[in-house]
């Protein structure tokens, strides 16, 4: 069960992949690039950790998997054309419940409870940085930043 839901994880990682490279290479304003490059990056960092945490367990995580990848381009494209204020107001209730069960499988882990804090902590970065930007604050880089400063060695494996 448990190992599933790191997989479904996993496979979340690659849809937010394709969701925020859309907004990357589409976005109408440039001024965000470096917001959709950090999300990216954050998704990157925990699909890579999660791909090796899992290997040992037998688990294979495949690198493209084209429904989660189209399904995030997909959702990406029904958003594009929302204004920054209105993008984040919606993103920002659609993380939410995201947030909260990851929150709630790292507390009830048995096992693998690195693999379960790393997504529950890039899911929490990334409700953050949306409040944050909600609220208009100048920081609001400052959880993305944070998770990336503490993950973004790419040669552990271990959260």
């Amino acid at each position: 069960m448990q190992i599933e839901q790191l997989y479904s994880a996993y496979l979340g990682e690659l849809y937010g992949i394709a969701f925020f490279t859309a907004f990357a290479e589409k976005y109408s304003d440039n001024s965000h690039i470096n917001k959709w490059q950090k999300l990216i990056q954050i998704e990157q960092i925990t699909a890579q950790r999660l791909k090796a945490g899992l290997a040992p367990f037998g688990k294979d995580c495949p690198d493209i998997h084209p429904e989660m990848e189209e399904k995030g381009l997909q959702d990406a494209n029904k958003w594009l054309h929302l204004e920054w204020t209105e993008l984040v107001n919606t993103m920002t209730p659609w993380v939410e419940p995201y947030a909260l069960k990851y929150r709630e499988q790292a507390q009830q882990a048995q096992a693998h409870h690195g693999l379960f804090t790393l997504v529950q902590e890039h899911e929490d970065a990334i409700w953050a940085f949306l409040k944050a930007e909600q609220q208009q604050d100048t920081d609001s880089l400052a959880p993305l930043e944070q998770f990336l400063s503490r993950y973004s060695d790419t040669t552990s494996t271990s959260p």
